[in-house]
């Protein structure tokens, strides 16, 4: 990434952020409609009143030297933390943040080119990549590329703007697939087939509650379609994913009801439309190459200085402790790689960083440099991620990252993972030991607990989801994780993974190991009812179900987005002089705006018919003579373009069908405007 204007930012976006932040201080906005608008720029609700969680996004986790300031000035004027703190899709977060500091937050960050659009609420998030992606001997291709070019398509895409829930991609450069495709929405592997170069794509994973091993959609996909590719799959996602139920809104729900055949038909109908409408480049992004031999697991772990494809230049990673970034390190690492001509730094899955582009003759010098900021080198043991838990996050039942700090993986190096709840944001379920926090009842008093999860893994290549253990009480988590580890220590066979082991022992073998310590007895429960730390006795207090889950659009606002996504899809067609099917898309469009204003209304009526849509609005719209006077233009025009396509005749009827979508969204804005004065005045707070 290069320090010039940032695609993902848009100054207009913050402008209009705050904006309705003053509206909605005057009581002149719906609040339920401004979470979905701070959620869109990376805005939560913290458990704290007032004060909110800033997340940025950083696609493949990729930082420069201003960027790193940018953070820590952030942090320093706007937060009330000395930290930021790394999260496992590679992104950075501000904490304890006052909500009427977030739009100077947003413009402070843009000013050092760091995007916050969408890194929240029911859109694409961050892409996740390799962590050692343009550096590994072992990779078909330098997937950075790629990873920027799907961001920079899909923000402020209409298809993208009100999903039924988030969409997670990771992007490999080989087949180990280190961004852990298997548990994603989607995961996009590099590959080449008969020499050509292309992707594998898995659709499907998730964590979470219900977590799902993504299915293989597409063994090939070619180079130069795999942004209609994605496309196809988020326009499943948007069609079939149930939108009223949001434990079940994932895409990994419509992979497991319809069945990995029935969706792979779905995806071949859906990815003809998309390709028929998409322009490929002439030529790669990336230059793809044959890959060398590498040692078994090289990128699996980044435990060490690592040898790049590049002669004479090394990776080194750098250890952050459960991804707590100090201020003053992100000061001093900024002039450290200014200093050194450094340019690229990478925020990794594992909360760590990466240092690329090292000299192996100024490594030495580099690695001590580091160390007097207090970043060392992973040191064995120290691979433990934890997410914040109940320090920060509504959605937290256990202190997890209280306890992380007594967590190890001792001399076998194991990953530890740890989540104060099941929603995996630590990624408990592809990890060597995992635990997830809950409240369980022991002779009637609520224990605060962790579920064990054993020899998870989430690459595409061979990983599976973590055996699920016993539930074992917070305070005797250690002694857990430091039993299984001694366990394999001695029994494990010679260079059998721990992952292997977990399944070849079995979960009954981890019930009875742990059985002295999953059982409670009643004189112990005053030991086991509160947490590290906490002389309070544990209750669980997570409120609701959390930001997470995003905000689900207005039907009219849906129904809008839809009909813009088909004037794109309409211009897309006509560019490529496929005007049949261009007229189709204004069709579609001019539909989709006019049910808008019916669904305002509450009239879901699925009108296919221009009549009986101009039927329908006359109903109900009789004063608004400009808005059906326009419709009734835009039908005839289109029916002459149907009767008698001419590409000469296109341009304006496409101009107005965006004029008439454009007067049904001043339309929604004034009904939208109008129902929240009379919901102010039923509920006397119009002052």
């Amino acid at each position: 990434m290069t320090d010039g204007l940032n695609p993902l930012i848009n100054l207009n976006d913050l402008d209009e952020y705050e904006q309705h932040l003053q509206s909605l201080q005057q009581g002149l906005l719906d609040p339920h409609r401004f979470v979905g608008i701070r959620l869109n720029l990376g805005i939560y609700a913290q458990r704290q009143d007032g004060m909110c969680m800033v997340r940025a996004k950083l696609p493949g986790g990729r930082l420069t030297p201003r960027q790193l300031l940018g953070f820590a000035e952030g942090a320093e004027h706007y937060s009330a933390t000395d930290s930021v703190h790394l999260t496992t899709r590679q992104d950075i977060q501000f904490h304890f943040v006052a909500l009427e500091q977030t739009p100077k937050l947003q413009h402070h960050l843009a000013a050092h080119n760091i995007a916050t659009r969408e890194a929240g609420g029911n859109t694409v998030r961050n892409i996740t990549g390799c962590a050692l992606s343009g550096a590994c001997p072992g990779e078909n291709v330098d997937i950075t590329p790629y990873v920027e070019k799907t961001s920079q398509y899909f923000v402020r895409h209409p298809l993208t703007q009100a999903l039924p829930r988030k969409f997670k991609i990771s992007f490999s450069g080989c087949a180990s697939d280190c961004a852990n495709g298997l548990v994603h929405d989607l995961g996009i592997v590099a590959t080449q087939q008969d020499g050509e170069p292309g992707f594998r794509l898995l659709a499907g994973g998730g964590l979470g509650s219900k977590p799902m091993e993504a299915i293989e959609l597409r063994r090939f996909v070619p180079e130069a379609l795999l942004i209609p590719a994605v496309e196809a799959v988020l326009a499943l996602h948007d069609k079939y994913s149930d939108r009223k139920r949001r434990m079940r809104s994932r895409i990994k729900f419509v992979v497991a009801d319809k069945g990995a055949e029935e969706f792979g038909k779905l995806f071949d109908k859906e990815f003809e439309r998309t390709t028929s409408a998409f322009s490929p480049e002439d030529a790669p992004l990336a230059e793809w190459r044959q890959p060398s031999p590498q040692p078994d697991n090289y990128a699996l772990a980044l435990r060490g200085p690592v040898e790049q494809h590049q002669e004479g230049l090394v990776v080194l990673p750098i250890h952050v402790p459960y991804g707590k970034l100090l201020l003053a390190q992100l000061r001093d690492l900024a002039d450290l790689m200014t200093h050194e001509g450094l340019t690229e730094l990478r925020a990794t899955t594992d909360q760590n960083l990466c240092l690329f582009n090292i000299p192996a003759d100024r490594l030495a010098h580099i690695t001590a440099a580091l160390e007097k900021m207090d970043l060392k080198p992973p040191k064995c043991g120290d691979r433990v991620v934890s997410c914040p838990g109940t320090s920060t996050c509504p959605m937290g039942i256990t202190a997890s990252r209280e306890i992380a700090s007594r967590l190890s993986g001792g001399v076998s190096d194991l990953a530890v993972r740890i989540n104060g709840c099941q929603n995996a944001c630590a990624n408990a379920n592809i990890s060597d030991i995992g635990l997830y926090g809950k409240g369980r009842r022991h002779h009637g008093k609520l224990v605060p607990s962790y579920t064990l999860l054993l020899g998870g893994d989430g690459s595409s290549n061979g990983g599976s989801l973590g055996i699920k253990g016993p539930d074992i009480p917070a305070v005797r988590t250690p002694m857990a994780v430091q039993l299984i580890h001694d366990r394999y220590h001695a029994d494990s066979k010679k260079d059998e993974s721990f992952r292997q082991w977990a399944r070849r022992e079995g979960k009954e073998y981890f019930d009875n190991l742990l059985s002295s310590l999953s059982t409670v007895g009643p004189m112990e429960l005053f030991f086991l009812v509160r947490e590290y730390g906490d002389s309070r006795v544990f209750k669980v207090e997570a409120q609701g179900i959390g930001e997470c889950a995003g905000t689900q659009a207005a039907p009219a606002d849906k129904l809008l987005l839809d009909a813009r996504y088909e004037s794109e899809l309409s211009t897309a067609f006509a560019a490529k002089n496929k005007y049949t099917e261009a007229a189709e898309c204004v069709d579609g469009q001019i539909l989709l705006s006019g049910r808008s204003l019916l669904a305002a209304i509450q009239d879901d009526r699925h009108l296919s018919e221009f009549n009986a849509l101009q039927l329908a609005l006359k109903e109900h719209y009789a004063a608004e003579t400009a808005l059906l006077d326009g419709l009734e233009r835009l039908c005839n025009q289109h029916r002459s373009f149907t009767d008698n396509p001419d590409e000469l005749q296109y341009p304006a009827l496409a101009e107005a069908a965006n004029a008439w979508t454009a007067l049904v969204q001043k339309c929604l804005d004034h009904i939208h405007a109008a129902v929240h004065t009379e919901e102010l005045k039923r509920s006397g707070t119009d002052g």
